[in-house]
């Protein structure tokens, strides 16, 4: 979901570019290395492509001129770095609120709080009172 930046901190590139660096530009919570392209497999296991059986060098050589949709056929991605603030306020940004996530953490990270309910019930569900049916 795209950020509203007027929600953020003048300087959020800034801080965004320390916690990744004092991150080690991987992920905090599966290590995952930005920028490298990987394979999930089920349960959040990973390997780098360059390590990974299931598909040999030889096939995946030049996988840097690679887009993402040939990614995706392949079953790979590559790793983009987001910086989650754990406690879901844009304003809060303590050290200790932020994490450095790949794109697959983050994305579990806000799934209960976020992105289910906009499934459920639109993206501005929260802006407008509207009724909420359960099912």
């Amino acid at each position: 979901m795209p950020i509203v930046k007027s929600n953020y901190h003048p300087e959020w590139s800034t801080i965004s570019l320390q916690v990744r660096e004092e991150a080690g530009w991987q992920c905090e919570w599966c290590a995952a290395p930005g920028g490298k392209v990987i394979q999930r497999f089920p349960g959040g296991s990973w390997a780098i492509v360059e390590e990974c059986r299931a598909h040999p060098t030889a096939a995946l050589e030049r996988t840097e001129g690679m887009t993402w949709k040939r990614l995706k056929f392949h079953h790979l991605t590559k790793i983009v770095l987001t910086v989650a603030h754990l406690d879901r306020d844009s304003t809060n940004n303590q050290r200790e609120n932020l994490a450095c996530l790949c794109q697959w953490c983050h994305l579990n990270h806000d799934r209960h709080a976020q992105h289910l309910p906009n499934k459920k019930y639109g993206r501005n569900h929260r802006n407008f009172p509207q009724l909420k049916l359960e099912f």
